[in-house]
């Protein structure tokens, strides 16, 4: 067990492990988030620097799911419309993206699914959070857009292991985090958390993502989006969008007692989830 965390943590650590890279982009994008005094412009001009993206931002400002009446044709216009900070968080998530294009999963998953419920994911915690409230400065949509990047970096760099924990969970039924700790000693969420600390990533994004599968031992200034993403995980598997390798997914009643969140709320965000299936496949064509 130990063995295998301590393989994972040297190709993540290695300075000279061939381990992807966040684009230039995304140190601008973090010093631009932590920097009060940082405006609509100096976003703006930090995205003009990499055409692709500025595309791509575009792109995802005149996508379904925004439906603004105009075209948005600037960075400038996008920002003001789109918002300061999910400008960023689109940024970032875009940036992951890029840097795991990688196939994997094998028979059990594919990649393309994965995002696609990483993306629903993102959507169903922004509407969670706006019901529920405690947002505060943490990027909730990102939080929910990059939670299970852990699977790919196994599926990418132990693609035999991982096939076999994949494989057992299915057969069993045993939920896939549970079946990670089982043969491997630890869960793909504790990946994500090792991935971000290399990338110095804040930890009011790591932290989220680090305990979306046990909330309640997240540290307290991030449990309650810890929450919010262990909730509309357990949603978008419920709502059949995408597939993250997870063939039995555990209902977390009391975490969704403990929010407030009523049977009627449940319900309105499955079919809300649902109505948008087309957007957030538009979404992922735009984002990959």
């Amino acid at each position: 067990m130990d063995s295998f965390l301590k393989k994972v943590e040297l190709i993540i650590r290695d300075k000279r492990a061939q381990l992807p890279t966040l684009p230039v982009v995304v140190d601008s994008m973090l010093k631009i988030a932590r920097d009060e005094s940082a405006s609509a412009a100096d976003l703006a001009n930090a995205i003009s620097r990499d055409q692709a993206i500025v595309n791509k931002t575009l792109k995802l400002a005149n996508s379904a799911y925004y439906g603004f009446i105009r075209s948005i044709d600037t960075v400038s216009h996008a920002i003001a419309l789109i918002g300061f900070n999910e400008v960023i968080s689109l940024i970032l998530g875009m940036s992951v993206f890029s840097a795991f294009r990688l196939k994997g999963g094998g028979r059990f998953f594919d990649i393309r699914d994965l995002w696609l419920h990483s993306i629903a994911c993102a959507f169903m915690a922004k509407k969670i959070a706006k019901k529920t409230g405690p947002g505060g400065d943490t990027p909730i949509f990102l939080c929910g857009l990059i939670h299970d990047m852990g699977k790919v970096f196994l599926s990418a760099y132990f693609p035999d292991e991982y096939s076999q924990v994949l494989e057992a969970s299915e057969n069993t039924q045993v939920p896939l985090f549970r079946k990670e700790e089982e043969i491997l000693g630890l869960n793909h969420s504790t990946v994500a958390g090792l991935l971000m600390e290399r990338w110095n990533l804040p930890d009011n994004l790591r932290l989220p993502c680090r305990f979306h599968h046990n909330s309640s031992a997240c540290p307290a200034e991030s449990r309650s989006q810890a929450t919010i993403i262990e909730i509309a995980n357990f949603l978008c598997h419920k709502a059949d969008i995408g597939y993250s390798g997870n063939s039995s997914m555990e209902m977390p009643e009391v975490l969704i007692q403990k929010m407030g969140i009523s049977d009627n709320d449940m319900d309105s965000f499955l079919k809300e989830l649902q109505e948008e299936r087309a957007e957030i496949e538009e979404f992922l064509g735009i984002m990959s």
